[in-house]
């Protein structure tokens, strides 16, 4: 019998010796799996409209009249082009100035009638963001161009995305890691009952010159195992949860204001890989914790 067989086999048989005691540790590991994804997908969520927004957002630096020959704008243009956390830049003149004016306001658009030949509208520059951090800074920086007399921006709007951010990436480790300390420690107990009651085998094994190491793989690729399958019942529950619950977001969303949700088609991959990754991680670190003790020489 090949190495690899009889550990596995050994982690196997531990695993159906202690069925409802594996069984519950299973469900507890599940819950803390589907708790991780379910935050996981709200921060994947809030990210793609932080994209969203950053896509859209962006600030307004108006050109004074004496800056409006073409060498001037061009001039401009490269400055603003140096600034960093410019993604980019897009020349409105007077009078594409003055058609955004009347597309924004519609039916109302005949307030403008009459304004072709002495236009109020200045020429500007629309400038989007590479990410919307530092985005006071580009602001000061462009306003320093010689030639730009005024820059605007919806700074409460990018503040409050900025904040939502941060705040679903706090609350996601924060919780994440109170979760993956919990499922450590039930894991760590779980294999605890199975060293103990091998510890018969384990004395004779050591008698014989087997080695720690070897003693306690079969109890690693127990918990193991029990991070597997937690992880794949996880994945389960979450993905159906997720395809029933999208049909209804988008409506949520419009309701809430909030741009758009993920389809699940585009992050199966990571809930899967990140419930693989916690649940190896999980069985390892806690089989690790609870054998040092017990095979302490």
């Amino acid at each position: 019998m090949g190495t690899s067989t009889y550990l596995f086999k050994q982690g196997y048989g531990n695993l159906k010796k202690h069925g409802s005691k594996t069984f519950s540790t299973m469900l507890i590991i599940c819950a803390t799996m589907i708790i991780l994804g379910i935050f996981l997908i709200i921060v994947i969520n809030v990210n793609h409209n932080v994209k969203t927004v950053t896509e859209g957002q962006g600030l307004q630096a108006f050109i004074s009249e004496d800056h409006l020959e073409q060498e001037s704008v061009q001039e401009i243009a490269r400055k603003l082009k140096d600034v960093d956390n410019v993604k980019e830049i897009i020349f409105l003149n007077k009078d594409d100035a003055l058609l955004d004016a009347k597309e924004t306001l519609k039916e109302y658009a005949y307030l403008l009638e009459g304004l072709e030949k002495a236009n109020p509208f200045p020429a500007s520059f629309i400038v989007k963001f590479e990410n919307l951090q530092g985005t006071e800074n580009v602001k000061k920086a462009i306003e320093s161009i010689d030639g730009i007399y005024k820059v605007g921006y919806n700074e409460t709007i990018m503040n409050a995305v900025i904040s939502v951010a941060d705040i679903a990436k706090i609350v996601f480790f924060g919780i994440g890691g109170v979760m993956v300390i919990i499922s450590i420690f039930i894991i760590s107990n779980t294999i605890k009952l199975a060293v103990y009651s091998n510890k018969r085998e384990i004395f004779i094994m050591r008698y014989i010159g087997a080695t720690n190491k070897f003693i306690r793989r079969p109890f690693v690729v127990e918990g193991t195992l029990i991070g597997m399958g937690a992880a794949a019942i996880s994945w389960v529950i979450v993905s159906l949860t997720y395809i029933v619950t999208y049909a209804r977001l988008p409506k949520i969303g419009s309701t809430l204001g909030i741009f758009g949700f993920v389809p699940y088609s585009s992050l199966w991959y990571i809930i899967l890989i990140a419930f693989v990754i916690l649940g190896i991680a999980l069985g390892v670190i806690g089989s690790s914790i609870s054998i040092k003790k017990y095979l302490k020489a």
